[in-house]
């Protein structure tokens, strides 16, 4: 099975942090980054236990070679130290395919004109997928309390707006609310049928909610404790 050349490191820490993510992933050679602003999902409970006050949170997305991909994790969770709980969370999701070969030797950091690398190192497969929900803004509790009997530990909120035209609308005879939340729920494998559906029934199209919801492969992780793993990935 052809593995991708590129793949797509996601590192959610606390805010103002997310400077640092990319200045030890500059080291890695990686240099395309997009840094979102976005909160946590948490009981106060669970940050009180973390001596955490608040959820406020980085996200940056990252593009470089799977090549190089899980060792950069790897020293990017050492750096970080998140092995701790509470200290953030990041995983490599695979990159199916970039439109203009131009883009893709510039991300790959390749020289133009030359053909891009084909040997790459193996990457661990994980047992985690990240569950992606676009979602009406002010519905992101009600994921997380269907999710969470489901099997999800927890999640991260992204603000958004949807961009689809009146036509669309009226075609799906659904109200586009400009205001969007997209939510980004990593959970074992086991977990992720009973919480996709979950939050289907709580949240899909046929609420008002509205939402979509979909799954990606982890191919590495670094931030869920083996033990614990709801408290690590609640952050």
């Amino acid at each position: 099975m052809h593995q991708a050349l590129l793949s797509l490191l996601i590192t959610i820490v606390d805010r103002d942090k997310g400077d640092a993510v990319t200045g030890l992933l500059e080291a890695e050679g990686a240099h395309h980054h997009t840094l979102a602003l976005g909160h946590g999902t948490a009981h106060k409970g669970i940050l009180s236990v973390l001596g955490l006050k608040d959820t406020a949170k980085d996200v940056v997305f990252t593009f470089l070679p799977s090549a190089v991909a899980s060792g950069a994790l790897r020293r990017l969770s050492y750096a970080l130290d998140m092995d701790r709980p509470g200290k953030g969370i990041a995983f490599v999701l695979p990159v199916g395919s970039i439109a203009g070969t131009s883009a893709l030797h510039q991300l790959l950091g390749d020289v133009p004109n030359t053909p891009p690398k084909e040997e790459h190192t193996a990457m661990e497969q994980t047992n985690h997928e990240l569950i992606v929900a676009i979602i009406n803004k002010g519905f992101s509790e009600t994921v997380m309390e269907a999710a969470r009997p489901a099997g999800a530990g927890g999640g991260t909120v992204i603000h958004a707006r949807g961009a689809a035209p009146q036509e669309a609308s009226h075609f799906f005879g659904i109200t586009i609310q400009p205001e969007k939340e997209l939510m980004l729920i990593v959970v074992d494998k086991e977990h992720k049928i009973p919480v996709m559906q979950a939050i289907s029934r709580a949240a899909g199209l046929q609420t008002e909610g509205h939402g979509i919801v979909f799954s990606l492969p982890v191919t590495a992780l670094m931030g869920i404790a083996r033990k614990g793993e709801k408290e690590g990935a609640e952050i």
